[in-house]
């Protein structure tokens, strides 16, 4: 058995308040972090690069894109701090795409445990900030960065898939109503 929105929205006001609150707290404090050291940086965005880099590791895997190397450990590139890669020496037209935006699987991870938390912790207050913690974490870091884009909307991924969308269109488009 799943909760669903109507179960959560149900929770006292004050907790999701204070779930909101934690959420902004965490969002100051990563702004925060930037100003800091490499080692700040790095110690306060580990699990979620962690997170982030798995994503493009296990798509890439499953997707035969061949991973051949998974690092956290950060490293300067250009202006920037880069806190993780994975590696690929098997990319192509097919599998880019997929591999590249594969951190926005995480927003689909959130919303698995937001409708199934209650199955493993009781509706308190502490759980309500836990969830919203845990949800901070998955969704923050399921954005995907500048190179994950480029890798994605490479011109081969894109002539793949666009010519797939037009020939759906094509085909099943007399079945869109808009």
């Amino acid at each position: 058995m799943t909760s669903t929105f109507g179960e959560v929205a149900s929770y006292p006001v004050y907790w999701h308040v204070c779930g909101i609150g934690l959420v902004i707290l965490l969002k100051i404090l990563d702004d925060k972090s930037k100003q800091g050291g490499v080692l700040t940086i790095f110690c306060w965005n580990l699990i979620g690069v962690f997170l982030h880099e798995l994503a493009h590791f296990i798509v890439g895997f499953v997707l035969f894109a061949k991973p051949v190397g998974f690092s956290l450990i950060p490293c300067r590139s250009e202006k920037q701090w880069q806190l993780g890669s994975v590696t690929f020496k098997g990319l192509n037209a097919f599998n880019s795409l997929p591999t590249g935006l594969a951190p926005l699987g995480l927003i689909a991870v959130a919303y698995s445990l937001f409708t199934n938390w209650t199955l493993w912790f009781t509706p308190n207050l502490h759980s309500t900030i836990g969830a919203y913690f845990v949800l901070f974490i998955l969704v923050y870091n399921s954005l995907p960065s500048r190179q994950d884009l480029k890798i994605a909307f490479s011109a081969g991924s894109i002539f793949v898939y666009g010519t797939t969308a037009f020939a759906a269109y094509m085909y099943y488009g007399h079945w869109i109503d808009f």
